[in-house]
Protein backbone atom coordinates (compact mmCIF):
# COMPACT_ATOMS: atom_id res chain seq x y z
CA UNK A 1 0.00 0.00 0.00
CA UNK A 2 1.23 3.71 -0.53
CA UNK A 3 2.98 5.23 1.96
CA UNK A 4 0.57 8.46 1.95
CA UNK A 5 -2.89 5.56 2.22
CA UNK A 6 -1.04 4.57 5.27
CA UNK A 7 -0.52 7.71 6.34
CA UNK A 8 -4.17 8.56 6.37
CA UNK A 9 -5.40 5.41 7.41
CA UNK A 10 -3.77 6.21 10.38
CA UNK A 11 -5.02 9.66 11.35
CA UNK A 12 -8.17 8.07 10.94
CA UNK A 13 -7.80 5.41 13.14
CA UNK A 14 -6.11 7.87 15.68
CA UNK A 15 -9.18 9.23 15.67
CA UNK A 16 -11.63 5.93 16.13
CA UNK A 17 -9.91 5.19 18.88
CA UNK A 18 -10.16 9.06 20.53
CA UNK A 19 -13.79 8.52 20.24
CA UNK A 20 -13.81 5.07 21.91
CA UNK A 21 -12.00 6.85 24.83
CA UNK A 22 -8.65 5.35 24.07
CA UNK A 23 -5.77 7.68 26.06
CA UNK A 24 -4.80 10.22 23.44
CA UNK A 25 -0.61 9.16 23.95
CA UNK A 26 -1.77 5.54 23.86
CA UNK A 27 -3.40 6.00 20.44
CA UNK A 28 -0.36 7.83 19.00
CA UNK A 29 2.19 5.11 19.94
CA UNK A 30 -0.40 2.04 18.52
CA UNK A 31 -0.83 3.93 15.09
CA UNK A 32 2.39 5.60 15.19
CA UNK A 33 4.23 2.29 15.57
CA UNK A 34 1.95 0.42 13.59
CA UNK A 35 2.02 2.48 10.17
CA UNK A 36 5.85 2.87 10.75
CA UNK A 37 6.00 -1.02 10.80
CA UNK A 38 3.71 -1.50 7.90
CA UNK A 39 5.86 1.31 5.92
CA UNK A 40 9.24 0.26 7.09
CA UNK A 41 8.92 -3.18 9.32
CA UNK A 42 8.27 -4.17 12.43
CA UNK A 43 11.84 -4.81 13.78
CA UNK A 44 12.73 -1.17 12.68
CA UNK A 45 9.50 0.15 14.79
CA UNK A 46 10.35 -1.72 17.72
CA UNK A 47 13.89 0.06 17.68
CA UNK A 48 11.43 3.46 17.21
CA UNK A 49 9.37 2.31 20.23
CA UNK A 50 12.74 2.15 22.27
CA UNK A 51 14.14 5.10 20.86
CA UNK A 52 11.35 7.42 21.01
CA UNK A 53 10.62 6.43 25.03
CA UNK A 54 14.10 6.22 26.18
CA UNK A 55 14.77 9.92 24.42
CA UNK A 56 11.71 11.43 25.96
CA UNK A 57 12.60 9.99 29.06
CA UNK A 58 16.57 11.19 29.50
CA UNK A 59 15.68 14.58 27.64
CA UNK A 60 16.78 16.74 30.14
CA UNK A 61 14.86 19.97 28.88
CA UNK A 62 11.74 18.20 29.87
CA UNK A 63 12.43 18.09 33.05
CA UNK A 64 10.91 21.29 32.99
CA UNK A 65 7.42 19.52 32.75
CA UNK A 66 7.74 18.16 36.19
CA UNK A 67 9.03 21.11 38.00
CA UNK A 68 6.43 23.83 36.97
CA UNK A 69 3.87 20.87 37.72
CA UNK A 70 5.04 20.61 41.16
CA UNK A 71 5.33 24.66 42.00
CA UNK A 72 1.34 25.07 41.10
CA UNK A 73 0.25 21.89 43.28
CA UNK A 74 2.24 22.99 46.43
CA UNK A 75 1.15 26.85 45.65
CA UNK A 76 -2.65 25.20 45.56
CA UNK A 77 -1.97 23.60 48.63
CA UNK A 78 0.11 26.68 50.68
CA UNK A 79 -3.61 28.07 50.33
CA UNK A 80 -2.29 30.71 47.83
CA UNK A 81 -5.61 30.47 46.09
CA UNK A 82 -7.93 32.00 48.79
CA UNK A 83 -5.21 34.54 49.41
CA UNK A 84 -5.38 35.31 45.91
CA UNK A 85 -9.06 35.73 46.15
CA UNK A 86 -9.02 37.62 49.28
CA UNK A 87 -6.54 39.94 48.11
CA UNK A 88 -8.51 40.94 44.60
CA UNK A 89 -11.96 41.27 46.10
CA UNK A 90 -10.32 44.16 48.23
CA UNK A 91 -9.47 45.67 45.04
CA UNK A 92 -12.54 45.05 43.45
CA UNK A 93 -15.24 46.42 45.87
CA UNK A 94 -17.27 48.63 44.86
CA UNK A 95 -17.60 47.42 41.21
CA UNK A 96 -20.67 45.78 39.70
CA UNK A 97 -19.89 41.97 39.66
CA UNK A 98 -17.15 42.63 42.06
CA UNK A 99 -16.98 38.94 43.29
CA UNK A 100 -16.66 37.84 39.65
CA UNK A 101 -14.36 40.54 38.74
CA UNK A 102 -12.08 39.09 42.03
CA UNK A 103 -12.58 35.49 40.87
CA UNK A 104 -11.27 36.36 37.12
CA UNK A 105 -8.15 38.62 39.06
CA UNK A 106 -7.31 35.81 41.23
CA UNK A 107 -7.44 33.22 38.36
CA UNK A 108 -5.13 34.97 36.38
CA UNK A 109 -2.72 35.61 39.10
CA UNK A 110 -3.01 31.83 40.68
CA UNK A 111 -2.25 30.89 36.60
CA UNK A 112 0.69 32.80 37.28
CA UNK A 113 1.92 30.09 39.03
CA UNK A 114 0.21 27.03 38.21
CA UNK A 115 0.67 27.25 34.12
CA UNK A 116 -2.40 24.41 34.18
CA UNK A 117 -5.78 25.79 33.12
CA UNK A 118 -7.76 22.66 34.91
CA UNK A 119 -5.99 22.81 37.87
CA UNK A 120 -6.54 26.59 37.64
CA UNK A 121 -9.66 26.68 37.36
CA UNK A 122 -10.41 23.26 39.72
CA UNK A 123 -8.76 25.10 42.79
CA UNK A 124 -10.40 28.69 42.36
CA UNK A 125 -13.71 26.98 42.07
CA UNK A 126 -13.55 25.45 45.19
CA UNK A 127 -12.21 29.01 47.09
CA UNK A 128 -14.78 31.55 45.13
CA UNK A 129 -18.18 29.53 43.99
CA UNK A 130 -19.39 28.86 47.32
CA UNK A 131 -18.96 32.52 48.76
CA UNK A 132 -20.07 34.09 45.53
CA UNK A 133 -23.11 31.84 45.68
CA UNK A 134 -23.28 32.59 49.15
CA UNK A 135 -23.70 36.39 48.17
CA UNK A 136 -26.55 36.15 45.88
CA UNK A 137 -24.52 35.15 42.73
CA UNK A 138 -26.14 34.12 39.35
CA UNK A 139 -24.52 30.71 39.34
CA UNK A 140 -24.13 31.20 35.56
CA UNK A 141 -22.24 34.09 35.88
CA UNK A 142 -20.24 32.55 39.22
CA UNK A 143 -20.01 29.42 36.89
CA UNK A 144 -18.96 31.48 33.25
CA UNK A 145 -16.64 33.70 35.03
CA UNK A 146 -14.27 30.60 37.02
CA UNK A 147 -14.26 28.28 33.93
CA UNK A 148 -13.24 31.24 31.60
CA UNK A 149 -10.70 32.38 34.05
CA UNK A 150 -8.95 29.06 34.65
CA UNK A 151 -8.16 28.90 30.63
CA UNK A 152 -5.28 31.84 31.93
CA UNK A 153 -3.49 29.14 32.80
CA UNK A 154 -2.51 27.53 29.62
CA UNK A 155 -1.57 31.37 28.24
CA UNK A 156 -0.16 33.45 31.22
CA UNK A 157 3.85 32.46 31.36
CA UNK A 158 4.91 29.71 32.87
CA UNK A 159 2.36 27.78 30.86
CA UNK A 160 3.02 24.00 30.37
CA UNK A 161 1.45 24.41 26.69
CA UNK A 162 3.58 27.57 25.43
CA UNK A 163 6.40 25.19 27.43
CA UNK A 164 5.47 22.02 25.68
CA UNK A 165 5.03 24.04 22.41
CA UNK A 166 8.65 25.53 22.42
CA UNK A 167 9.97 21.83 23.10
CA UNK A 168 8.66 19.80 19.92
CA UNK A 169 9.20 22.88 17.84
CA UNK A 170 12.69 23.40 18.77
CA UNK A 171 12.07 27.66 19.87
CA UNK A 172 12.91 29.62 22.71
CA UNK A 173 11.13 28.60 25.68
CA UNK A 174 12.17 32.46 27.05
CA UNK A 175 10.82 33.71 23.99
CA UNK A 176 7.12 31.41 23.86
CA UNK A 177 6.54 32.90 27.47
CA UNK A 178 7.38 36.68 26.70
CA UNK A 179 4.70 35.86 23.61
CA UNK A 180 2.27 34.64 25.85
CA UNK A 181 2.27 37.63 28.04
CA UNK A 182 0.50 40.34 26.41
CA UNK A 183 -2.25 38.04 24.96
CA UNK A 184 -2.52 36.82 28.39
CA UNK A 185 -3.48 40.06 29.51
CA UNK A 186 -5.82 40.99 26.79
CA UNK A 187 -7.73 37.74 27.55
CA UNK A 188 -7.63 39.34 31.37
CA UNK A 189 -9.31 42.94 30.31
CA UNK A 190 -11.75 41.30 27.90
CA UNK A 191 -12.83 38.71 30.73
CA UNK A 192 -13.48 42.20 33.16
CA UNK A 193 -15.65 43.90 30.48
CA UNK A 194 -17.71 40.63 29.74
CA UNK A 195 -18.40 40.17 33.63
CA UNK A 196 -19.21 43.75 33.89
CA UNK A 197 -21.41 43.68 31.13
CA UNK A 198 -23.11 39.97 32.44
CA UNK A 199 -23.63 41.45 36.09
CA UNK A 200 -25.87 43.95 34.53
CA UNK A 201 -28.26 40.99 32.89
CA UNK A 202 -27.51 38.78 36.07
CA UNK A 203 -27.30 41.64 38.78
CA UNK A 204 -25.82 39.92 42.63
CA UNK A 205 -28.67 40.19 45.47
CA UNK A 206 -25.54 39.92 48.17
CA UNK A 207 -23.42 43.04 49.53
CA UNK A 208 -20.31 41.77 47.51
CA UNK A 209 -18.34 43.06 50.59
CA UNK A 210 -14.54 41.71 51.15
CA UNK A 211 -13.36 39.54 54.20
CA UNK A 212 -13.79 41.55 57.18
CA UNK A 213 -10.51 43.32 58.20
CA UNK A 214 -9.54 43.11 55.05
CA UNK A 215 -7.17 46.41 54.63
CA UNK A 216 -5.14 47.27 51.33
CA UNK A 217 -1.83 46.31 53.60
CA UNK A 218 -3.61 42.65 54.49
CA UNK A 219 -4.28 42.63 50.82
CA UNK A 220 -0.63 43.14 49.30
CA UNK A 221 0.26 40.93 52.14
CA UNK A 222 -1.65 38.42 51.06
CA UNK A 223 -0.90 38.84 47.13
CA UNK A 224 3.05 39.63 47.74
CA UNK A 225 4.21 35.35 48.06
CA UNK A 226 2.53 34.59 44.37
CA UNK A 227 4.36 38.24 43.40
CA UNK A 228 7.59 37.20 44.40
CA UNK A 229 7.24 33.54 43.53
CA UNK A 230 6.64 34.75 39.82
CA UNK A 231 9.17 37.53 39.79
CA UNK A 232 11.93 35.47 41.26
CA UNK A 233 10.91 32.86 38.42
CA UNK A 234 10.42 34.97 35.23
CA UNK A 235 12.82 37.49 36.45
CA UNK A 236 15.63 35.09 37.07
CA UNK A 237 14.81 33.66 33.50
CA UNK A 238 15.19 36.71 31.12
CA UNK A 239 17.61 38.30 33.67
CA UNK A 240 19.85 35.30 32.84
CA UNK A 241 20.49 34.11 36.53
CA UNK A 242 19.05 30.83 34.78
CA UNK A 243 18.32 28.74 32.63
CA UNK A 244 14.52 27.72 31.80
CA UNK A 245 14.68 24.07 33.52
CA UNK A 246 16.65 25.63 36.56
CA UNK A 247 13.83 28.24 36.84
CA UNK A 248 11.22 25.67 36.99
CA UNK A 249 13.39 23.91 40.30
CA UNK A 250 14.14 27.25 41.53
CA UNK A 251 10.30 27.90 41.57
CA UNK A 252 9.71 24.77 42.70
CA UNK A 253 11.79 24.93 45.69
CA UNK A 254 10.87 28.06 46.40
CA UNK A 255 7.30 27.21 46.03
CA UNK A 256 8.17 24.11 48.91
CA UNK A 257 9.70 26.90 51.12
CA UNK A 258 6.46 29.01 51.23
CA UNK A 259 4.40 25.74 51.29
CA UNK A 260 6.44 24.65 54.57
CA UNK A 261 6.15 28.27 56.25
CA UNK A 262 2.01 28.37 55.59
CA UNK A 263 2.24 25.00 57.45
CA UNK A 264 2.51 22.48 54.42
CA UNK A 265 1.67 18.65 56.11
CA UNK A 266 3.34 15.38 55.39
CA UNK A 267 0.61 14.28 53.86
CA UNK A 268 -0.08 18.00 51.21
CA UNK A 269 3.22 17.62 50.49
CA UNK A 270 2.92 13.91 49.43
CA UNK A 271 -0.63 14.58 47.53
CA UNK A 272 1.45 17.30 45.55
CA UNK A 273 3.84 15.44 45.18
CA UNK A 274 1.55 12.05 43.66
CA UNK A 275 -0.07 14.29 41.65
CA UNK A 276 2.71 16.40 40.07
CA UNK A 277 4.14 12.42 39.48
CA UNK A 278 0.61 11.12 37.58
CA UNK A 279 0.47 14.65 35.65
CA UNK A 280 3.78 14.36 34.04
CA UNK A 281 3.30 10.39 33.77
CA UNK A 282 0.13 11.35 31.25
CA UNK A 283 2.38 14.50 29.50
CA UNK A 284 5.28 11.68 29.18
CA UNK A 285 3.42 9.42 27.53
CA UNK A 286 1.64 11.79 25.39
CA UNK A 287 5.51 12.74 24.05
CA UNK A 288 6.55 9.59 23.72
CA UNK A 289 3.57 9.03 21.82
CA UNK A 290 4.25 12.52 19.78
CA UNK A 291 7.73 10.84 19.19
CA UNK A 292 6.47 7.56 17.75
CA UNK A 293 3.48 9.25 15.34
CA UNK A 294 6.06 11.78 14.01
CA UNK A 295 8.06 8.75 12.58
CA UNK A 296 5.35 7.85 10.50
CA UNK A 297 4.23 11.67 9.29
CA UNK A 298 7.70 11.53 8.16
CA UNK A 299 8.12 8.35 6.18
CA UNK A 300 4.25 8.84 5.24
CA UNK A 301 5.26 12.22 3.77
CA UNK A 302 1.89 13.32 4.86
CA UNK A 303 2.69 16.93 5.55
CA UNK A 304 4.75 17.11 2.68
CA UNK A 305 1.96 16.32 0.57
CA UNK A 306 -0.10 19.12 2.56
CA UNK A 307 2.40 21.64 1.65
CA UNK A 308 2.42 20.38 -2.20
CA UNK A 309 -1.72 20.79 -2.06
CA UNK A 310 -0.95 24.26 -1.09
CA UNK A 311 1.11 25.14 -3.89
CA UNK A 312 -1.34 23.03 -6.39
CA UNK A 313 -4.57 24.56 -4.91
CA UNK A 314 -2.62 28.31 -4.78
CA UNK A 315 -3.80 28.52 -1.48
CA UNK A 316 -3.45 32.10 0.53
CA UNK A 317 -1.80 32.14 3.95
CA UNK A 318 -5.01 33.34 5.33
CA UNK A 319 -6.91 30.53 3.90
CA UNK A 320 -4.60 28.29 5.73
CA UNK A 321 -4.65 29.71 9.02
CA UNK A 322 -8.14 29.90 8.91
CA UNK A 323 -8.45 26.12 8.15
CA UNK A 324 -6.65 25.19 10.91
CA UNK A 325 -8.24 27.77 13.11
CA UNK A 326 -11.68 25.84 12.77
CA UNK A 327 -10.36 22.39 12.73
CA UNK A 328 -8.79 23.69 16.63
CA UNK A 329 -11.66 25.34 17.65
CA UNK A 330 -13.78 22.31 16.64
CA UNK A 331 -11.22 19.28 18.18
CA UNK A 332 -10.31 21.99 21.24
CA UNK A 333 -13.87 20.96 22.33
CA UNK A 334 -12.90 17.01 22.45
CA UNK A 335 -8.89 16.69 23.30
CA UNK A 336 -7.33 17.69 26.25
CA UNK A 337 -5.40 21.15 25.49
CA UNK A 338 -1.57 19.31 26.17
CA UNK A 339 -2.61 16.39 23.63
CA UNK A 340 -4.37 18.39 21.08
CA UNK A 341 -1.15 20.64 20.81
CA UNK A 342 1.06 17.20 20.84
CA UNK A 343 -0.69 15.92 18.44
CA UNK A 344 -1.42 18.75 15.69
CA UNK A 345 1.38 20.40 16.23
CA UNK A 346 3.63 17.80 14.19
CA UNK A 347 1.57 18.02 11.63
CA UNK A 348 0.57 21.53 11.07
CA UNK A 349 4.33 23.28 11.48
CA UNK A 350 5.25 22.73 8.19
CA UNK A 351 2.40 23.88 6.37
CA UNK A 352 2.92 27.23 9.02
CA UNK A 353 6.37 27.72 7.69
CA UNK A 354 5.78 26.93 4.22
CA UNK A 355 3.35 29.37 4.24
CA UNK A 356 5.58 32.26 5.51
CA UNK A 357 4.20 32.37 9.28
CA UNK A 358 6.02 33.53 12.61
CA UNK A 359 6.48 30.29 14.51
CA UNK A 360 6.47 32.11 17.69
CA UNK A 361 3.02 33.72 16.47
CA UNK A 362 1.57 30.37 15.34
CA UNK A 363 2.07 28.81 18.90
CA UNK A 364 -0.05 32.14 20.43
CA UNK A 365 -3.21 31.37 17.85
CA UNK A 366 -2.84 27.42 18.53
CA UNK A 367 -3.25 28.09 22.51
CA UNK A 368 -5.47 30.76 22.65
CA UNK A 369 -7.72 28.53 19.81
CA UNK A 370 -7.47 25.34 22.41
CA UNK A 371 -7.86 27.65 25.37
CA UNK A 372 -10.99 28.56 23.28
CA UNK A 373 -12.10 24.84 22.84
CA UNK A 374 -11.62 24.60 26.28
CA UNK A 375 -14.87 26.78 27.66
CA UNK A 376 -16.94 26.10 24.26
CA UNK A 377 -20.23 23.98 24.81
CA UNK A 378 -21.06 21.45 25.20
CA UNK A 379 -18.37 19.57 25.89
CA UNK A 380 -15.00 22.30 27.17
CA UNK A 381 -13.78 20.19 29.59
CA UNK A 382 -13.29 23.19 32.04
CA UNK A 383 -17.06 23.17 32.11
CA UNK A 384 -16.72 19.88 33.54
CA UNK A 385 -14.06 20.64 35.66
CA UNK A 386 -15.87 23.68 37.37
CA UNK A 387 -19.02 21.51 37.10
CA UNK A 388 -17.21 18.80 39.39
CA UNK A 389 -15.75 21.45 42.21
CA UNK A 390 -19.16 23.36 42.40
CA UNK A 391 -21.32 21.50 44.42
CA UNK A 392 -25.29 21.93 43.51
CA UNK A 393 -23.99 23.73 40.20
CA UNK A 394 -25.80 22.84 37.56
CA UNK A 395 -24.56 21.80 33.99
CA UNK A 396 -26.56 23.81 31.72
CA UNK A 397 -25.85 26.49 34.01
CA UNK A 398 -22.34 26.38 33.37
CA UNK A 399 -22.54 25.75 29.68
CA UNK A 400 -25.24 29.39 29.41
CA UNK A 401 -22.93 30.93 31.55
CA UNK A 402 -19.69 30.82 29.78
CA UNK A 403 -21.08 31.56 25.90
CA UNK A 404 -20.21 34.94 26.94
CA UNK A 405 -16.57 34.43 27.64
CA UNK A 406 -16.54 32.45 24.42
CA UNK A 407 -17.35 35.16 22.17
CA UNK A 408 -15.09 37.02 24.14
CA UNK A 409 -12.06 34.97 23.43
CA UNK A 410 -13.05 35.12 19.36
CA UNK A 411 -13.00 38.49 19.49
CA UNK A 412 -9.15 38.28 21.32
CA UNK A 413 -7.98 35.53 18.47
CA UNK A 414 -9.31 38.14 15.80
CA UNK A 415 -7.10 40.56 17.64
CA UNK A 416 -4.19 38.28 17.87
CA UNK A 417 -4.80 37.36 14.11
CA UNK A 418 -5.57 40.83 12.63
CA UNK A 419 -1.86 41.99 14.64
CA UNK A 420 0.51 39.81 15.08
CA UNK A 421 2.75 42.48 16.59
CA UNK A 422 0.72 41.85 20.07
CA UNK A 423 2.39 38.53 20.22
CA UNK A 424 5.41 39.18 18.64
CA UNK A 425 6.29 42.45 20.67
CA UNK A 426 7.58 41.19 23.52
CA UNK A 427 9.90 38.35 22.13
CA UNK A 428 11.58 40.69 19.74
CA UNK A 429 12.80 43.26 22.48
CA UNK A 430 15.17 40.41 23.53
Amino acid sequence: MDPLMIGLIGMGVILVLLALGCPVGLAMIIVGAGGFAAIVGAEPALNVLETAAFETASNYSFTLIPMFLLMGSLAARAGFSKDLFDSARYFTKGWNGSLALAAVTSSAAFSAISGSSLATASTMTRVAYPEMIRQGYNPRLAAGSLAAGGTLGIMIPPSVALLLYALITEQSVGDMFLAGFLPGLLAYLLYLITVSIMARRWRPTGDQLPEPGTTLATALKQFAPVALLFGLVMGGLYAGLFSPTEAGGVGAGLALVFAIWRGLTWADFRAAVIETVAVTATIFIILIGAEVFGFLLSVSQISFEMVNLIEVYELKPWQVMAAIIVFYVIMGCFLESLAMILLTVPIFYPLIMASGYDPIWFGIIAVVTVETGLISPPVGMNLFVVKSAAKGLKLNDAMVGVIPFVLADIVRLIILVSFPAISLFLPSLL
